[in-house]
């Protein structure tokens, strides 16, 4: 196994690590996630349309909605993107370990020298 290490100080992953033959596996199941998370994000910004509703309560729902949708801090799509960001990050160092496994994989076995059958 490749152990994985994070620049991000918030997730202590030093001793993470992936194995090589479910790398793959992981690489595609988080892209996949990533679909939906993009997916989740547009119909996120739909939210963040401002749609008439009337006045007094609808008004402050319509607000609300719009604000939840596309607003700033703490908003739907805000959170949405930022988790995006980290699988994409989580899948690049997934590839790095994976690389650095098969390249130590290669070294070893070219230093193996067999003689004799």
């Amino acid at each position: 196994m490749s152990e994985v290490s994070t620049a991000n100080p918030r997730f202590d992953l030093s001793g993470f690590a992936v194995a090589p033959e479910l790398a793959s596996d992981a690489h595609a199941k988080i892209s996949a996630l990533q679909d939906v998370v993009g997916q989740m994000v547009r119909e996120a910004k739909v939210l963040g349309r401002t749609v008439p509703l009337g006045g007094g309560y609808a008004d402050e729902v319509g607000r609300f909605m719009a604000q939840y949708g596309i607003g700033a801090e703490g908003s739907a799509v805000e959170a949405l993107t930022a988790f995006g960001k980290e699988l994409e990050a989580l899948k690049t160092r997934i590839a790095k370990a994976l690389a650095k496994y098969t390249h130590q994989d290669e070294e070893a076995a070219a230093g193996v020298d067999c003689v004799g059958g």
